[in-house]
């Protein structure tokens, strides 16, 4: 009997059982006709290994090219070394059910394709998901992170472009930043031919001395072949935007007319053309229409018009619009 006065105990056993393992340990019992070694194969799902895919470009903007490698990297927490194992990775959005019901902290979806490709990829597929063998056995010790090539790709075309989104009746006091972005595609004949897994994109460019610089990341979602990509690398040091309401009048009981001027500088050596996109027109019924505007738009949603507008090198552009709407 153990004394119940709140002092510490401790308990000697004068054997451990046969049975009691210090660590979690399966035992298995089989029935066999006849004795000898048997070929034995045991499946089990642990939630300490994982995978993610990087991506590291090498982006040549003069040359309007593109070198990709992609990256696995593996994760093991689950107790034990798998060693020269044959690895085999499922890429896609896999559910589960969470036994962790506490606080998830917010995640944004990643970048999606702005076009998503109908080309089917030369890979083995299961399901809705594609299978990635890494080509060789790998061993990966207990709480290692190890990476493993699985993508190498060189010369895709690529390009840079700038980008500025306006909201409905949005009005700035000082110059912002246009967004840079790069733009490629994942297709068999112009791009990396191929699916990407969901991931990370870091983007190098090579300075005047040949050495290679970090220049931005993103994340993508997972990408089918043929997809056209669109990700933000940053925002553009010498490229900059200033949407102004310049006049806004009641022209009737339900009936409003707005007017818009942006202004677009360029302290490159060289024109660029920035992607000017005015969002917000179908903003509650508004029944937009865009009465006047100094360069022809393309409306590529009811929600948004866009402008290609070319600014000179060392210079600015204009753009100017005249929006009727209900209210």
């Amino acid at each position: 009997m153990l004394r119940d006065d709140g002092l510490p105990v401790r308990v000697i056993f004068d054997h451990v059982p046969d049975n009691l393992r210090a660590r979690p340990t399966l035992s298995v019992t089989v029935e066999a006709a006849k004795a000898g070694a048997r070929p034995a194969a045991l499946s089990y799902l642990t939630p300490g290994l994982g995978w993610a895919a990087d991506y590291v470009a090498l982006f040549d903007e003069r040359g309007g090219r593109i070198d990709v490698q992609g990256w696995v990297t593996l994760t093991n927490n689950s107790g034990t070394t798998y060693a020269n194992a044959n690895t085999l990775l499922v890429a896609g959005q896999v559910a589960q059910v969470n036994a962790n019901s506490g606080y998830q902290p917010y995640q944004p979806r990643p970048r999606g394709p702005v076009r998503a490709g109908t080309e089917t990829a030369a890979r083995e597929r299961l399901g809705d998901f594609y299978l990635y063998p890494l080509k060789e056995r790998t061993t990966i010790a207990n709480q290692q992170t190890k990476q493993v090539s699985f993508l190498e790709v060189s010369g895709a075309p690529a390009r840079k472009a700038y980008e500025y989104r306006v909201g409905w009746l949005e009005s700035h006091d000082d110059p912002e930043s246009a967004d840079t972005v790069l733009k490629f595609s994942t297709s068999r004949a112009g791009g990396l031919g191929d699916a990407l897994p969901a991931g990370t994109v870091r983007v190098y460019m090579k300075d005047a001395r040949g050495q290679q610089q970090f220049v931005g990341e993103n994340r993508i979602d997972h990408t089918p072949m043929g997809s056209d990509l669109a990700l933000k690398t940053g925002e553009a040091f010498d490229v900059k935007v200033k949407p102004v309401v310049e006049k806004r009048e009641k022209i009737g009981p339900w009936r409003w007319r707005s007017t818009m001027r942006y202004t677009l500088t360029n302290a490159r050596p060289q024109p660029v053309t920035v992607e000017l996109k005015q969002a917000g027109l179908d903003w509650v019924w508004m029944e937009t229409r865009i009465v006047a505007e100094s360069q022809k738009s393309e409306r590529v949603s009811a929600d948004a018009t866009l402008w290609l507008v070319k600014v000179p090198a060392n210079g600015e552009a204009v753009v100017t619009a005249t929006f009727e709407t209900r209210f």
